[in-house]
């Protein structure tokens, strides 16, 4: 859990409360009720002064001890709800640079892959001669085609440029684009360069944007000659950020999202109302947030810069997100535990102490704070039971304790409430998100395979020797050559294949160089219909995930596209298949956006449960993932989270299902649904919970003017109720008391020394356990279990019981005594109060102090 120490100096608690109209209220009740206990002390010094200084040392310490707490409490109201703020924030900023980063790096590889093109060289070398000459303009109008080709199945680029080595434009795509030369330095510096070069500026080459993005680089005889012109990819940006923004904009989101360079300039904004283009903003990076000011406003904002993908960390920009706090806390109420299934939330709240320690330990604080309080009100009404006069003053001033710590303890129980739903729903949150970034992920990687298997199919030396009919072993070779080149570019593939009509497979690469054998080999049957059917150059086809021996007998996707005669591009000649290295690409897609905590782990599945891919060997791919149906049956595009029982476990569950990327999986041109799911542990399953207490009967006294009364003490055992005559109880004492009698029999727990009213005597006073009476299960003592002090004719008797009570009156007519042959309760039982009107038939039944020590001694 994050901490405010050095976040506080920048803008203290104090500060936060008024943005926090949750923590706000809190803070208000609490001073209400703090100015409540400070009236109540008071009255209780001038009323009845010398009864109530028993009570006055516990009230003082109550008020200290609840004034440590309300500071506790409002500072990690406040943190909890900076935390999940921060979380937000984090992730959006971190997200905002790192999917434009994954994205540009598959540029890096396009345009280095496609500078090489003999399409594109055989061109350039044709375009010496007069440019308007009969010839030139049909190569013109061939090369045009091509590059629309290679646009219309990249669609990420807006503009392809081929220059010469004199910056001279010979061909290009965007017919509102009208440039014919260059003199942008960037042509130089390609030609100079041995690799490709990344630029975002102005330039002529975009004449009509204030800055293009734009990947080079030179052209090469195929010989590695001189270089002969220049290839300029131009990436469609500001449509790539308007994605990445609109996919990580929530309903009434109040954040900004911005993309800024080196200099902290912003390059892109999720609202360019708000934040304008090219606005220099105060970077956070080394923090996880700060208060900054901005346009007469502050703002809570952070900055990430990029992790970087396979070692290519882009241009150098950063993600920056920034909210106004005075409606940055504004949410609506989450209601997230309300969602959570009662038992498994039982469960995830006895991990409390794991999962959010300064939480359980207010809880732990307050609940300690309000027994004792209860303890002294109870002792309180024992010592005024048939009293009159100043203890009957006592009385009331009891009874405003009682009710000023019960609303004292609903504020705290609220507000901690308010905090579990803070973190637990920051959890459910952030699972989400995660998994909204690992499939979309996902989406993107899948869109970069179907266009490539689409382009390949387009080479022209591998359609020629297609079209033969029949290669010859030169011809497989130089297939070879060309697949082996392209693997060797494009990693993600264990293997590239080309088919023929039959779906004999002529030649393959082998990036692994693994045993399999794939030359000569038939494709799968199945498959080989749907390429042969595939209608244009824009149509794919992809295998279902399953397992394949061109994957060494492990499931993956494989990619077809049909290879087209170079004449009559509406015959099928043949085909390429790309084999996705499924296993470890889908891993470090998992494994990239995993939250580093233990036990943390994701998947990618169908809609049948089927896992995809893993990051836990407890799930592996290929086997079931038996979840609620309600995860496998959500939209395309939509999520979910949950917390839920799983294997032992409690899991924090968020879930989202694909929604495709630009046209891929969104033009109908291929249906394969998959989720992401993201799982992070909370604890281990409680199978041993306690049955939920049903509510306590309540207990209708004394109205009648006049009526004679019994006072019992009343407490619980087990569930039940029960009672014993008020006059017959000494007082209840903290059960840390107990010391162990060695020897002792089983009815006893251990004794404590007692220290009555007269402070000059004391006595050893044993101990029983009444759950052995009751032939209970024993259990441990907690917090709330008390030791009530009884008198017998023996002597004193300690009763240890679950918790305390009250101390009503009753109409003594609705007393009845048992018969003395009653064997009920194991003999212990003397009387019972009968139901009342309203009691809806439930007894209480009253325990005899002798009877007590008598069964104790008859059940050993």
């Amino acid at each position: 859990m994050t901490t405010l120490t050095h976040q506080a100096e920048a803008l203290p608690i104090d500060e936060f409360i008024p943005s926090m109209r949750n923590v706000a209220k809190c803070a208000r009740q609490l001073s209400e009720l703090n100015f409540t206990w400070g009236l109540i002390e008071s009255t209780a010094k001038m009323n009845c002064p010398t009864e109530a200084k028993t009570i006055l040392p516990t009230m003082a310490a109550t008020r200290e001890g609840f004034g440590k707490l309300e500071k506790q409490l409002i500072a990690n109201l406040v943190e909890e709800n900076v935390n999940k703020l921060v979380l937000e924030i984090t992730s959006k900023a971190q997200v905002v640079v790192d999917i434009v980063i994954r994205n540009l790096y598959e540029r890096t590889a396009d345009v280095g892959f496609l500078a090489t093109d003999d399409d594109i060289r055989r061109f350039i070398r044709h375009s010496t001669g007069e440019p308007s000459s009969g010839e030139a303009i049909v190569e013109l109008r061939r090369i045009t085609r091509r590059l629309a080709e290679y646009r219309d199945k990249y669609t990420v680029y807006e503009e392809i440029l081929i220059l010469d080595t004199a910056g001279n434009v010979l061909a290009h795509l965007d017919e509102s684009n009208p440039v014919s030369r260059s003199a942008d330095p960037l042509v130089q510096h390609t030609l100079q360069s041995d690799g490709y070069l990344e630029v975002f500026h102005a330039t002529d080459l975009r004449p009509h944007l204030a800055r293009a993005l734009i990947y080079a680089r030179k052209i090469e005889n195929a010989d590695g000659g001189a270089p002969i012109g220049v290839l300029c990819l131009c990436f469609r940006f500001e449509n790539e950020m308007e994605g990445i923004f609109n996919s990580l904009k929530s309903k009434d989101d109040k954040s900004v999202m911005l993309l800024l360079d080196k200099a902290g300039t912003v390059i892109a904004s999720s609202d360019e109302d708000h934040v304008h283009l090219g606005r220099r903003l105060e970077m956070v990076l080394d923090e996880p947030y700060r208060i900054i000011d901005f346009a007469g406003r502050e703002y809570l904002a952070k900055t990430c810069a990029t992790t970087g993908y396979q070692g290519y960390m882009g241009p150098g920009w950063h993600g920056h997100v920034m909210v106004p706090v005075a409606s940055a806390f504004r949410q609506g109420h989450s209601q997230a535990l309300d969602a959570i299934d009662k038992d498994i939330l039982g469960g995830v709240m006895a991990h409390t102490g794991s999962f959010c320690p300064a939480l359980n330990d207010i809880a732990k604080g307050a609940d300690k704070i309000n027994l004792s309080l209860r303890r002294v009100v109870w002792n309180g009404q024992i010592m005024a039971a048939g009293k009159r006069g100043d203890l009957l003053k006592l009385k009331s001033i009891l009874q405003q304790i009682s009710e000023t710590g019960d609303r004292t303890s609903s504020v705290f129980a609220n507000s901690i409430r308010d905090l579990y739903e803070t973190v637990i729903s920051s959890s459910l949150a952030d699972v989400q998100f995660i998994s909204r970034l690992m499939i979309d992920i996902m989406d993107r990687n899948l869109y970069e395979r179907a266009n490539d298997c689409r382009w390949w199919a387009l080479a022209s030396d591998m359609r020629r020797i297609m079209a033969k009919g029949e290669a010859c072993a030169d011809d497989r070779q130089k297939i070879t050559t060309i697949l082996e080149y392209i693997n060797g570019l494009y990693t993600v593939y264990t293997r590239l294949f080309v088919y023929d009509a039959g779906g004999t497979i002529v030649a393959s690469s082998n990036l692994h160089r693994d045993a399999i054998s794939a030359v000569g080999k038939k494709i799968d049957s199945a498959i080989l219909p749907q390429v042969l059917g595939l209608q244009s150059t824009q149509h794919y086809c992809v295998s279902p995930f399953e397992k394949s021996w061109l994957y060494g007998g492990q499931p993956t996707y494989i990619y077809h596209a049909a290879i087209r005669h170079p004449d009559d591009a509406s015959k099928v000649v043949g085909g390429i298949g790309i084999v996705f290295d499924a296993g470890p690409e889908f891993g470090a897609m998992l494994q990239a956006s995993l939250p580093q905590k233990p036990g943390a782990f994701a998947l990618f599945t169908d809609r049948a449960g089927r896992i995809i891919a893993s990051t836990s060997e407890e799930f592996p791919s290929d086997s079931q993932l038996r979840l609620e149906r309600e995860f496998f049956s959500l939209p395309n595009g939509e999520g979910m989270s949950k917390i839920i029982a799983l294997r032992g476990h409690y899991f924090v569950v968020g879930c989202t299902t694909s929604f495709g990327y630009r046209e891929y999986k969104n033009s109908g041109d291929y249906q394969n649904d998959v989720l992401a799911f993201v799982c992070v542990p909370v604890g281990e399953e409680i199978h041993d919970k306690k049955a939920a207490q049903s509510s306590l009967p309540e207990l209708i006294q004394t109205t009648g003017k006049g009526s004679e009364v019994v006072e019992l003490a009343t407490f619980l055992i087990d569930g039940c109720l029960y009672g014993l005559p008020a006059t017959e109880v000494v007082e209840a004492v903290d059960p840390s008391l107990l010391l162990p009698m060695r020897g002792s029999r089983k009815y006893l727990v251990g004794m404590i020394t007692f220290q009555g009213s007269n402070m000059d005597d004391s006595s050893i006073v044993p101990v029983i356990d009444m759950h052995f009476l009751l032939g209970a299960e024993r259990r441990d003592r907690d917090q709330r279990s008390q030791i009530v002090v009884i008198r017998s004719s023996k002597g004193l008797l300690g009763l240890l019981v679950d918790d305390l009570y009250a101390v009503p009156e009753f109409d003594a007519a609705r007393l009845e005594m048992l018969p003395a042959t009653f064997k009920g309760d194991s003999g212990y039982i003397s009387s019972i109060i009968k139901p009342g009107a309203a009691d809806t038939g439930k007894i209480l039944p009253i325990i005899d102090p002798d009877r007590v020590f008598q069964a104790a001694q008859r059940k050993d």
